[in-house]
Order: C-alpha cells, then sequence, then structure tokens
C-alpha cells in the first residue's frame, strides 16, 4: 500500500490568479495615490484659508491706524467682475498677512516666492454695508485665492488655476 499525504495544495493556476488579483489590487492603489495627495493639499490648503479672517482683520486694522479713510479710499468699490481690490498676501501656513503694496510692514515684506494666498478687499457699493466717512464701521468683501505663487517661483499662478474662498470683514474706528 502506498501511503499518501492527505492534504492538498494549491495549484499553479490557483497561485497565479491569486497573484494577478493581488498585483491588479496593488496597482489601482498606486494609480488613486497622487490624486489622493493631491486632495489632501488642497483640503490642507482650504483650512488654512478659512483661519485667515482673523489674520486679515488684524492687518486691515494695522492698516487702518493711519487713517480709517484712507484705508476705505484704497479698498475700491466691488465691481463686476471682481478685480483690482485692496491686496494683502499670506504665507503658506497663514502666519503672516500683510498688504502687498499699500503700507509696508515693521517687519519687513513678505518675499514674492512665500506669497501663497492672495487676499483681495472690496467695499461694498450700496445698501447697509456700504462705507460712509460718518460711519464708524468698514465692511470689506475679502476674497482669498490660492496657489497666488507656487512655491519656488516668482510668476503668479494664472487666477483660472486658483481655488478661492470668500468671506466678510467689518473694521470698527
Amino acid at each position: 500500500m502506498k501511503n499518501r499525504a492527505s492534504g492538498r495544495g494549491f495549484s499553479l493556476i490557483e497561485v497565479v490568479i491569486a497573484v494577478g488579483i493581488f498585483a491588479i489590487g496593488i496597482a489601482v492603489v498606486l494609480a488613486l495615490l497622487p490624486s489622493l495627495v493631491r486632495q489632501g493639499a488642497e483640503s490642507g490648503d482650504r483650512l488654512v484659508a478659512q483661519r485667515l479672517p482673523d489674520a486679515v482683520q488684524a492687518e486691515l486694522s494695522r492698516l487702518s491706524a493711519a487713517g480709517f479713510d484712507a484705508l476705505a479710499a484704497e479698498a475700491p468699490v466691488m465691481g463686476t467682475p471682481l478685480d483690482n481690490g485692496l491686496v494683502l498676501v499670506a504665507s503658506r501656513d497663514g502666519a503672516r498677512v500683510q498688504s502687498r503694496d499699500y503700507r509696508p510692514p515693521a517687519s519687513g515684506r513678505l518675499a514674492d516666492t512665500d506669497q501663497y494666498f492672495l487676499v483681495e478687499c472690496w467695499r461694498f457699493p450700496d445698501g447697509a454695508l456700504r462705507y460712509d466717512g460718518a460711519q464708524s464701521s468698514l465692511a470689506l468683501a475679502v476674497r482669498v485665492s490660492w496657489p497666488y505663487r507656487v512655491p519656488g517661483t516668482l510668476a503668479p499662478t494664472a487666477p483660472a488655476a486658483r481655488y478661492d474662498l470668500m468671506f466678510t470683514v467689518s473694521l470698527n474706528r
């Protein structure tokens, strides 16, 4: 009598099919990786942009210290399309927000390569939020767009290629 082992192993075809399924799964995960990394970076940038209103308000308050009416005159009235607003810039981490052209900060300007967020401000054209010199507050529509400058480049990114976020800021005398 022959003594055969009672256990049966996998056949070569079963092993090839299993390896093929595993390879397809790994290829799909690797194909999805770049888009997931891009979405994660965009999500992180959006969170920083959502934290910018307080920093923008602080910078606008600093700018208004030299004259509330002068700051109001620097911020143009909203139009269609939204162009040529009072321009501020912010670093990628949102820690530094400053005027790009109006009044330089005491600590020095952000280098062009560090300007990641573009912040534009406009006055409201009419209604309750319209600025009048007799009022004690100034309401501004603010648009944050990014990336303004891709790190390592000097040329600004085209506006159509940027993400953006809008909010309102109010300053008091």
